[in-house]
Order: C-alpha cells, then sequence, then structure tokens
C-alpha cells in the first residue's frame, strides 16, 4: 500500500500500465514533472499518455533517488468502467430531487458545461452564515473517507452521504455584479450526460474559472465551479465581496472559514 507518494516518488517516474482484468501490460511511461496524487486513497482518475485511466491498485517496485527514476505500476480500467456495484466513486452526493433538469432551451449558449451527478456541486459556495451545519456536514463526511478497506478506498467507498443544505444555504448573489466583479467572458449552460440541462442553470467563464450553478430572478442562488487547485486571489476575492466560504466536498475540506 502506497502511503505518501509525494515522499516515495521523486518527479521522474516510470509507470507501467497494466489492465486490471486482462493483466496484459497496456503501455510503460517514462514521466517527467508528473503529478501523482499525495495518496492513492481514493477513487483516482489519472491522465497518462493521452488518455484517461481508473487506478485500481497500485505497486511501488523501485523508489526514486536523485540518479535514477522512481518505477511503479497502476492496474487501471477505462475511466467510465462500473467496478464494483456496491462501492460509491465519491463519498459524498446532492440528492437527484435537488437537482431539478429541463429539456427546454437554456438561458445562455456561448458554451456548454458538462458535468455528471457525481461532480455536481462538489466544490461549492456556500453562505458563511451556515458555517456550523457545513462543519456538522464534512465530520459526516470525513468519517467517510478515513473508514479505508483493504483497497485503501480506491475501488470506491463503502457508504456516501447525501447532503441537503437547501435550507440554510441559499445564496443571493446578484447577477450582474457577479459578472462585472469576476471579469466573466462567457456565458452558457449546463448538460447532464442524459441530454437533459440544469434547469436554470448557467455556466460562467472568468479568466481562470468556470463557475456554474443556478439563476433565479436575476440572483445567483446556487455557485460552484467544476474543477478546484488552489484557492486563488479571484476565489477569495468572490469569498470576502459575497460573504461566503468555500467547500470541497469530497475532501472534506472548507477553505476560507478562518480569514472572512
Amino acid at each position: 500500500m502506497v502511503d505518501s507518494v509525494s515522499t516515495l516518488f521523486p518527479k521522474k517516474v516510470n509507470i507501467t500500465l497494466i489492465h486490471a482484468e486482462s493483466r496484459e501490460v497496456i503501455a510503460n511511461h517514462a514521466l517527467n514533472d508528473f503529478p501523482l496524487p499525495e495518496q492513492f486513497n481514493k477513487p483516482t482518475i489519472l491522465d497518462i499518455g493521452g488518455s484517461r485511466w481508473r487506478v485500481l491498485k497500485v505497486e511501488a517496485l523501485r523508489p526514486g533517488n536523485y540518479f535514477r527514476a522512481a518505477k511503479i505500476q497502476l492496474h487501471v480500467l477505462p475511466p467510465d468502467s462500473i467496478v464494483r456495484s456496491d462501492k460509491y466513486l465519491v463519498p459524498t452526493l446532492v440528492p437527484p430531487e435537488l437537482t431539478p433538469t429541463t429539456k427546454a432551451a437554456p438561458l445562455f449558449n456561448n458554451f456548454t458545461l458538462h458535468i455528471t451527478h457525481d461532480e455536481w456541486l462538489q466544490f461549492e459556495f456556500l453562505p458563511l452564515s451556515a458555517l456550523e451545519q457545513i462543519q456538522e456536514t464534512t465530520a459526516v463526511i470525513e468519517s467517510i473517507i478515513n473508514s479505508t478497506d483493504d483497497n485503501n478506498n480506491l475501488l470506491g467507498y463503502s457508504t456516501s452521504h447525501t447532503r441537503d443544505l437547501t435550507s440554510i444555504a441559499k445564496l443571493e448573489i446578484p447577477f450582474d455584479d457577479f459578472c462585472t466583479f469576476t471579469n466573466i467572458i462567457a456565458r452558457g449552460n449546463i448538460l447532464l450526460p442524459n441530454d437533459t440541462y440544469i434547469e436554470n442553470g448557467i455556466a460562467l467563464e472568468s479568466g481562470d474559472h468556470v463557475y456554474y450553478g443556478i439563476l433565479n430572478n436575476g440572483v445567483i442562488t446556487t455557485l460552484a465551479i467544476k474543477e478546484f487547485d488552489c484557492l486563488d486571489e479571484e476565489l477569495s476575492n468572490v469569498l470576502s465581496r459575497y460573504d461566503l466560504t468555500f467547500v470541497d466536498w469530497c475532501n472534506a475540506s472548507i477553505l476560507g472559514e478562518s480569514d472572512q
């Protein structure tokens, strides 16, 4: 079991991809500056050599040092493979009934943001006033994350927490003000894999981020981003201006609450 890949492997690494079902070697890659996860302790998808793979097992064959690359084997399957029907790929989800969909024409058409139900609102902005309830929810999710199994949760979580903060977490962000403040350059819609749109859904592209959420009567009531690396200046300014906190739900991490 790999506990800390960031210390075990340097940036240069030789990776052998093995098909988890056929056991055949898919490819060998010698990679420099490859961003390996710090830990393989949750369902993990990596982009290697231009292809995306779901990692099911990790074998460390040789630690690296200054003179030679680390060597690991990754047992993988395509990312959309159903590995275990009794496992969950994320430790928390929003109830489907709280994600209204429609076949009607979307509000904006500059671009389409494709998103899955597993991804919906996983990097979310919420009112700072709801911090206590948010902390209670992340505590439940953290217990799921820390309950590892023999596969170190790579095959999925044994349970998933269905969260519902709608009664205390509605935003009231003026749409036009937000677009001006974040220098939005494109306005789009949100499409699910079943080719239905999120009802009243909006996707907003700034120079650094793609925001998405729900717009009602000129007010943003739900807001999130699809991808997240760090709390940069733009995101910090959004938190400050609209009295928000930011939650990375799948890591049970609350950001921004200490410096508001």
